[in-house]
């Protein structure tokens, strides 16, 4: 399986973040970008009768331009943290009408990071392998 290498705005339609593993964030920094490092699972597959494996990629999930962020995580117990969905809501221009503002919200299976931003890139760190686990271990 091969895919591109820099995902943006315009596939968000198109992907989904269920059951991604969740190894890091890198809160909003001096160019204001949110950084996610995650391993992205491209497809679901049925091998045989029974078993499911998973196309999985080593990602980098930024989020450009952040504000109004706020983060809530149970402290106990985080690892392994899950993804559950990425949704986004609210466009809007930016005053200058330039870019447009999205609504986000991270559902973990431990809590949710909000936050609004002008958009987002993930850019695979290396082209997914199959594996019988949803993440790859071995990071």
């Amino acid at each position: 399986m091969v895919e591109k290498e820099i995902w943006t705005n315009e596939d968000f339609d198109v992907m989904g973040w269920h059951d991604c593993r969740l190894y890091s964030i890198s809160l909003p920094n001096e160019s204001f970008d949110l950084k996610i490092d995650i391993d992205y699972i491209f497809k679901w597959e049925k091998r045989g009768d029974r078993f499911f494996g998973f196309w999985v990629s080593e990602c980098d999930l930024t989020f450009h331009q952040v504000f109004d962020f706020k983060i809530t995580i149970e402290p106990e117990n985080t690892t392994p943290t899950i993804i559950s969905d990425i949704t986004r809501k609210n466009v809007r221009p930016t005053p200058s009408g330039e870019l447009f503002v999205w609504d986000y919200e991270i559902e973990l299976d431990k809590g949710v990071i909000c936050f609004s931003a002008t958009g987002f890139t993930q850019k695979l760190r290396s082209q997914p392998v199959f594996s019988e686990s949803q993440n790859l271990c071995n990071r």
